[in-house]
């Protein structure tokens, strides 16, 4: 996965917060009043929610869920031939023709370029989120977000530290492998500076640019820029295998030793 692509992603997980509210009474979609019946006929199950991205030219499935401060959601990646500005109008009019909420525009946060959106459904309290990125060659990547806000559960307390005043700290879990993302009103230099400090006194070392080790876990510290004096700080922990530590020539076993041909043999 590309660095862009993770920063994406963090975006479309940054999102679902902003859904995560319940709208006011007088903006809740409003169901339709029935009269009343001696036998009325029972509703059937409303057919879950598909996406509807135009002109897709392929598709990723992100294995398993995730949990992003303590709520699962799923992930998906789709390339389209559509433009951005095509591809927002036909996932706002799904979500509209679904019934979904959609925060007015003083309640969204737009840190990053993307185009991005979360739309709530209030029935089974599951938001939808998606993220736009123009590609170089015409087509559109697509970052689709799913998540069960009503399958949350507490999330554990910070594993790295988080530099002082940085807020919307969202950690999240995947394939054993734990990600803490945060926005911080400073200067990249500056947060490089906080964590060579509070790393190395708790017994990191930096083994390349951005990435400490100690005993068998790895830190990857990512700091990008998205508006002036603002920064998104990327925190990922891994733990190490044993394979991962081994010389290659012991993870990989003794080998077979080639016969010398006798003298006189070629």
């Amino acid at each position: 996965m590309s660095a862009r692509l993770g920063l994406v992603l963090w975006a479309v997980l940054g999102g679902l917060g902003v859904a995560s509210a319940q709208p006011a009474a007088s903006t809740r979609p409003v169901a339709s009043k029935q009269p009343r019946a001696s036998k009325q006929p029972v509703d059937p199950e409303p057919v879950p929610f598909a996406w509807d991205v135009p002109r897709v030219l392929e598709a990723v499935e992100m294995p398993g869920v995730m949990r992003a401060d303590g709520i699962p959601v799923r992930l998906r990646s789709v390339k389209s031939a559509e433009k951005p500005q095509v591809i927002l109008q036909r996932l706002v009019d799904r979500f509209e023709a679904a019934g979904f909420y959609i925060p007015p525009d003083h309640h969204r946060t737009q840190w990053f370029q993307e185009p991005q959106l979360t739309a709530l459904d209030t029935e089974r309290l599951i938001s939808y989120t998606f993220v736009l990125q123009p590609n170089p060659d015409g087509t559109t990547t697509v970052i689709l977000g799913e998540a069960n806000l009503g399958m949350a559960r507490r999330e554990q307390a910070a594993f790295a530290p988080v530099f002082p005043g940085g807020k919307d700290v969202m950690q999240s879990e995947m394939e054993g492998a734990r990600t803490m993302t945060y926005l911080a009103e400073a200067e990249p230099e500056k947060v490089g500076d906080f964590y060579l400090k509070e790393l190395r006194g708790a017994g990191y070392s930096e083994t390349d640019s951005g990435t400490w080790r100690r005993g068998g876990e790895e830190l990857k510290v990512s700091v990008r820029p998205v508006k002036p004096g603002h920064v998104a700080v990327i925190v990922m922990r891994r733990m190490s295998t044993v394979e991962d530590v081994m010389e290659p020539d012991v993870r990989e076993g003794p080998q077979p030793a080639r016969s010398r041909p006798e003298q006189g043999q070629r």
